[in-house]
């Protein structure tokens, strides 16, 4: 017999850093489906097995590629049949999408499909927010160097170049010139860009992100975040800090600007990652929209900060409870920052010593990890993947907290002998 307040939250999900929002939903006294992509952790170097998550889960599933959709419905349904779903959470871009479409035909809320869809075909979410007067970012869908160089002409350069669907910085590039743009598009492998190649003004300023609910219509202001780029390849994030280092009155445009966006889309429930530029006149224009939580160790930094428990927030939301929460008051600066080879070099025959940046730091060093992808050299990371070592920090310093970090991640580059991306 089941307790009469358990109900069935289903992860769809490859990620084992979820581990806390498996706890999160069991602490909630709710029966826990996990539902695993092998590829996907195979292919992103992920030990699920060695990860903490199994005493959470009351059934788990691996399928051999959860972004088969056909795989996925079945699946999904066959575990629908044995106990109706309650609620779905899924915190990877290339399965938000297929998991709202199968929540649709079940009839459990989620996340609106169409609206996720909009959101990640990057062209189609410009056009919507452009006819809603949120956002008028000049872009296009090109075909190759020359559409590409007529939008520059128009524009003039630097331009964003990225693919039309896409996430984890993957394929993005900032285009000094029109020498760079030829390089680009002749070198770059073309299944990046087979959603479509698109073309974006420049837009300088700071940049941040936005960590909005919506639950029973309502938002919930949770965070902003700054982030860091790395000089020698803009598009690369190297790291974030919660909560960002602006004003009462800059947060408050970004977390309305946010809320424009995601009402604009129409997302209707779930933790959204909005990135925006504040720009120099005060004005926050759009980066991205992502239709799922923050990413990467964002929700630990959000705890770390004092905000809380994110993902206990996610199940709740995503079961549809009503939520009464004013805005986040952190009390401490959380800060990461990744890094990976900066060039192509041998990949050394063990991880340095990691002791020394506690023994320097103490306390205010949360955690510090490097590991090693496979094979026998460190390619160029140019994306979020390409990263194979984290550090976080935390401070009640916001200078102090980064500046820590960003010791640490150069430290490390002295002890492995060559540059790291930071």
């Amino acid at each position: 017999m089941t307790d009469e307040h358990e109900r069935h939250v289903v992860f769809v999900t490859w990620k084992a850093g979820n581990a806390q929002a498996f706890e999160a939903a069991k602490r909630l006294g709710h029966h826990v489906t996990l539902i695993r992509s092998l590829l996907m952790e195979q292919a992103q170097n992920i030990d699920f097995d060695t990860s903490p998550y199994a005493r959470f889960i009351d059934r788990v599933h691996v399928l051999k590629d959860a972004t088969d959709p056909d795989a996925l419905r079945a699946r999904v349904q066959a575990v629908h049949r044995e106990r109706p779903v309650d609620g779905f959470i899924a915190s990877v871009d290339a399965l938000v999408v297929p998991v709202a479409r199968i929540a649709e035909e079940l009839g459990v809320p989620f996340t609106d499909a169409a609206a996720a869809q909009a959101a990640k075909q990057k062209d189609r979410c410009r056009e919507i927010l452009a006819a809603a007067g949120v956002d008028s970012t000049r872009h296009a869908v090109v075909d190759g160097f020359e559409e590409a160089a007529a939008f520059a002409a128009v524009t003039g350069y630097p331009v964003v170049l990225k693919p039309a669907r896409g996430s984890g910085s993957e394929g993005a590039h900032v285009i000094a010139d029109q020498n760079q743009l030829a390089d680009v598009l002749g070198r770059s492998d073309k299944g990046v860009y087979a959603a479509g190649i698109l073309v974006e003004e420049y837009l300088s300023g700071r940049f941040l992100s936005a960590e909005i609910g919506l639950a029973q219509g309502r938002f919930l202001r949770l965070a902003v975040s700054e982030r860091s780029t790395w000089h020698r390849h803009e598009a690369l994030e190297t790291g974030t800090t919660i909560p960002a280092g602006i004003t009462a009155d800059e947060h408050d445009r970004v977390m309305e600007f946010a809320e424009a966006v995601v009402g604009a889309l129409g997302l209707r429930l779930g933790i959204f990652h909005i990135e925006v530029m504040l720009g120099a006149d005060g004005m926050p224009r759009l980066i991205e929209v992502n239709p799922r939580i923050m990413g990467s160790c964002l929700p630990n930094l959000f705890r770390l900060a004092g905000g809380g428990d994110i993902f206990e927030l996610l199940v709740r939301i995503h079961l549809g409870e009503r939520i009464e929460r004013g805005p986040s008051a952190f009390t401490r600066y959380a800060t990461v920052r990744w890094f990976g080879a900066a060039d192509t070099v041998p990949k050394p025959d063990r991880v340095p010593d990691l002791d020394w940046a506690a023994a320097e730091y103490g306390d205010r060093l949360h955690s510090l990890t490097v590991r090693f992808p496979d094979g026998d050299t460190l390619l160029p990371c140019r994306g979020n993947l390409g990263n194979f070592g984290e550090v976080q920090v935390v401070h009640a310093d916001r200078a102090a907290s980064i500046r820590i970090a960003e010791d640490i991640v150069a430290g490390m580059a002295d002890r492995l002998g060559f540059e790291v991306t930071r």
